[in-house]
């Protein structure tokens, strides 16, 4: 960190030490993977991948002050250019998972999904992880809980690459899985119900209208299961799409589809002086509100 992301290493350090243990619990698996996977290259990659991912947040948050609107490219560019390009998106799925240990807004998310999602999710429980991207969410999930499965899904092949070479080194066996497929628009003719714990992190901020996610979740969740949800506000990026300005945004979509707020953390990033914007990043636990009909989300739109 000190020589490939030199201006970022100080804050980042400081954020680390703040939590150590907390941070530690995912650093240490994560490293631990990463040299197996990568070798010790996977050190300097994942650094320098950090420190362009911090300053093209930077260059883009100063953007969108200016222009008072996130500005996002075109959804072809965005698949295109950053989901389906490797060069692109192995660094970024490096500094999309450093950020939680890194960042003082993202940190108290760690705690929100190991303390009140995993120890929490139902013995022997099926989960589902929706836009895995990096994996180290699920492999995380499954090293925290021998009992359970984990399956994930994501539209980008450079991310899934990432995530199944990950998953070679874990000593995981087969309880978790991850493939190459649009989150939003899987098998949808079964009763549903069928998985007691969901993943969402850090999706929908990046989907045109993220009412739809939350009616695949509401859609999958067993009525005795729960869902980690997080996402960004305020915050831009090329690929940020949605505009979240306020807390309550994400949870009336929640509430919409019959889930419930029991557990929330909001915490804010670093804002440009004087901007009139301040990003945060919101982390959830849901569950069901009732057992009332699952949302009908069958032929809803391909957002991504």
């Amino acid at each position: 960190m000190d020589i490939k992301a030199r201006i970022f290493a100080p804050a980042a350090r400081s954020a680390f030490q703040a939590n150590e243990g907390l941070c530690s619990w995912l650093l240490d698996p994560l490293a631990c993977w990463a040299g197996k996977a990568y070798g010790e290259r996977a050190f300097d990659d994942a650094a320098a991948g950090y420190a362009k991912y911090c300053l093209g947040v930077w260059k883009a948050q100063q953007l969108y002050e200016r222009a008072g609107r996130y500005t996002p490219e075109e959804m072809p560019e965005i698949i295109s250019e950053v989901y389906e390009d490797e060069g692109y998106m192995v660094p970024y799925m490096w500094a999309a998972i450093l950020i939680y240990p890194f960042w003082p807004s993202m940190t108290n998310h760690i705690a929100l999904y190991r303390d009140d999602f995993l120890k929490v999710v139902p013995s022997g429980a099926q989960v589902l992880e929706l836009a895995s991207g990096h994996g180290v969410m699920g492999l995380l999930a499954a090293r925290e809980r021998s009992d359970i499965q984990v399956r994930g899904f994501d539209i980008s092949p450079p991310a899934v690459a990432v995530s199944n070479r990950l998953l070679g080194v874990a000593g995981l066996g087969a309880r978790v899985t991850f493939e190459v497929k649009d989150a939003l628009n899987l098998n949808l003719t079964g009763p549903g119900r069928t998985y007691q714990g969901i993943i969402a992190a850090m999706l929908a901020e990046h989907l045109p209208d993220p009412r739809c996610l939350f009616q695949v979740i509401a859609y999958h969740l067993a009525d005795n299961g729960l869902a980690f949800f997080s996402t960004a506000l305020e915050s831009a990026q090329r690929d940020h799409t949605f505009e979240f300005h306020h807390e309550s945004e994400a949870v009336k979509m929640a509430e919409e589809v019959g889930l419930r707020v029991t557990r929330l953390v909001c915490d804010a990033g670093t804002a440009v002086p004087g901007g009139h914007f301040l990003p945060r990043a919101l982390g959830m636990i849901l569950r069901r509100r009732s057992a009332k009909a699952i949302p009908n989300v069958r032929g809803a739109p391909h957002l991504w």
